[in-house]
């Protein structure tokens, strides 16, 4: 009966009568929600029987019958009864088989519902009570039996579906998170996607990543600070390092700043882009950490797939990440990868290290690579002590030379002359703060005393840092400073008093300067840190610093009290004297 329905409503449609080629259109357009009132919906097997019928005249249903086409791929099925789904996708796989031009449409329809679907699509009256996760399910069947059907629809029509239909930016979180974890749904069973979708995936990611900073840089500094410990809930002591005292430059324009109120809606808008990106990461990890199996009883075998993911993702890294400035959180996803194996953690630091030290390539590259590499080897607690002191070894290695070879064109000073040797400088100063129990190196003379020595090369540091390129004045402040008390404290080199020269010199303008980027700096994402607090190093004071810190104080008090009178008597000083002293 439906299937003589079927055939008279699509011969009727080809002479020119469409009364019931209308009337087989209406059965897909009423609503299933719909059940009070005149115009009642068909009942579920009423409409399974007439897609049965369809399903075996699907060759007639050409471009004649496209309103009809549309009709039905636009209906209600997900939250149906399983037959009437099994008849539906049965239809759509036929469908697509017999017209090609009809996939776009269907991938298109199946791919929307990828997206956070309201509980009332699975609540229709009359049918079983359908939950969003058995919804997911039906939507992956009926793309999974397209595309064993027409294999070829993966690359020429899902993947740019999928791409245009990734969430704005501007969308909530749980509709990138539901779009997100259906995508990477289909990576498991479309594997020749594997590689696009999860390179699109990484550049969209990256972009919410930068929206996060692009707003906390419209912030005063303090409240940037406040609002990040908020919207992480981290403590800001978490933040450790590198933060100094630049009391004298920056005070007037921040109490002028002091009493302006952040914007309610600026805060509630950055709160809800931290916490969708920790979800889209939480998500990403998830899928990787399936990859890095690794067994414990034998490290040295690697499986195939795990280092097919580190090459991906190192590949996403090259190409999308680290060309990407001041991105926050993005990049730890190959932190975290690196650290599975030391073979990838290796393989990532000879990366770094050799687009840091080419002078082929370009200088802002290089600064990045110098940067990556300072925070990788200062941070990742699994990577091996042997190769923490080789990147040291080659990095001063570099240096002494540099010094050797370039001190006859250097008249002072210069960052732009010179950037890649500041940049190598500074990422030696700054593993030095970190991992300064690795680079030091225990011996028993022959008398039995213990004698403690630094390795991979580090005595180059007093012959770089009292070159005439004076890398202390071009070094951020921040780690200049902070390696300085530490290296005074270990005995190691002594910097302050080129420090305090430079100060009296005039400290230079922040252009002159290099900025104290880490892109490894601490992970503060709530759920998402899971994933990097094992493989993490968090700063520790250095034992007895501190009391250093105070005897020098309570020196320098007592200089102070000293000085005092010195300059008020030394009167045969002159014009230079009162110009020092005026300085101070």
């Amino acid at each position: 009966m439906f299937k003589k329905f079927v055939v008279n409503a699509l011969d009727e449609r080809a002479i020119g009568k469409a009364v019931r080629y209308e009337e087989l259109r209406h059965k897909f357009q009423a609503n299933p929600a719909n059940v009070d009132g005149e115009n009642k919906p068909p009942s579920s097997p009423e409409m399974q029987m007439t897609l049965s019928a369809l399903t075996n005249v699907v060759s007639r249903l050409d471009q004649n019958c496209a309103s009809l086409v549309q009709d039905i791929i636009a209906a209600t099925w997900v939250g149906r009864d399983t037959l009437f789904v099994s008849a539906y996708v049965r239809f759509l796989g036929n469908l697509v088989s017999a017209h090609a031009n009809y996939m776009g449409v269907v991938t298109k329809m199946l791919v929307r519902n990828f997206g956070m679907l309201p509980s009332s699509v699975g609540r229709l009256p009359g049918y079983p009570v359908v939950d969003r996760n058995e919804i997911y399910d039906r939507v992956h069947y009926a793309l999974q039996y397209i595309l064993e059907l027409v294999p070829t629809a993966a690359t020429s029509t899902l993947f740019p579906q999928l791409v245009a239909e990734f969430p704005h930016k501007s969308e909530k979180k749980l509709e990138h998170t539901c779009y997100l974890a259906n995508m990477l749904r289909v990576v498991e069973y479309v594997p020749a996607l594997r590689n696009k979708l999860l390179s699109v995936i990484t550049d969209r990611v990256i972009k919410i990543d930068i929206e996060i900073q692009v707003d906390l840089d419209e912030l005063d500094d303090d409240e940037g600070d406040e609002i990040e410990a908020e919207l992480t809930g981290v403590a800001l002591d978490d933040k450790e390092l590198v933060t100094v005292d630049e009391e004298s430059d920056d005070e007037e324009a921040s109490n002028a700043d002091e009493d302006e109120d952040v914007p309610e809606d600026s805060v509630k808008s950055l709160k809800e882009t931290v916490d969708k990106l920790d979800s889209m990461l939480d998500l990403l990890f998830n899928y990787y950490s399936s990859y890095f199996d690794i067994s414990d009883k034998d490290p040295s075998y690697l499986p195939a797939s795990a280092i097919n993911t580190f090459e991906m993702i190192h590949g996403f890294f090259n190409t999308t990440i680290m060309p990407t400035y001041r991105s926050r959180y993005t990049q730890f996803l190959l932190f975290w990868a690196a650290q599975k194996a030391p073979l990838f953690s290796d393989h990532f630091c000879v990366s770094m290290v050799e687009r840091t030290l080419d002078n082929t390539r370009p200088v802002g590259i290089r600064q990045s690579a110098a940067a990556y590499i300072a925070s990788y080897v200062a941070r990742a607690k699994l990577m091996p002590q042997k190769d923490v002191r080789a990147v040291v070894r080659i990095l001063c290695r570099w240096l002494s030379e540099f010094v050797d070879v370039r001190s006859v064109d250097c008249n002072g000073p210069d960052v732009n002359k010179f950037r890649p040797f500041y940049c190598v400088v500074q990422a030696v100063m700054y593993i030095f703060c970190f991992r300064w129990r690795e680079l030091q190196e225990e011996s028993e003379d022959e008398w039995g005393v213990i004698e403690t020595s630094w390795t991979a090369g580090l005595d180059v540091m007093q012959k770089v840092i009292t070159s005439k390129f004076n890398p202390l004045k071009i070094c951020s402040p921040a780690v200049v400073d902070m390696f300085a008390k530490i290296a005074n404290h270990l005995q190691f080199v002594f910097c302050f008093t080129i420090i305090e020269q430079n100060k009296r010199g005039g400290r230079g303008r922040e252009e002159e300067m290099l900025d104290s980027y880490f892109p490894f700096d601490p992970f503060l994402l709530k759920k998402s840190r899971r994933w990097i607090d094992e493989c993490y190093v968090v700063w520790t004071p250095v034992p007895g610093l501190e009391d250093d810190e105070d005897e020098e104080e309570s020196d320098d008090d007592e200089a102070d009290d000293e000085d005092v009178g010195i300059e008020g008597g030394e009167d045969d000083e002159g014009e230079d004297s009162e110009t020092e002293g005026s300085e101070r």
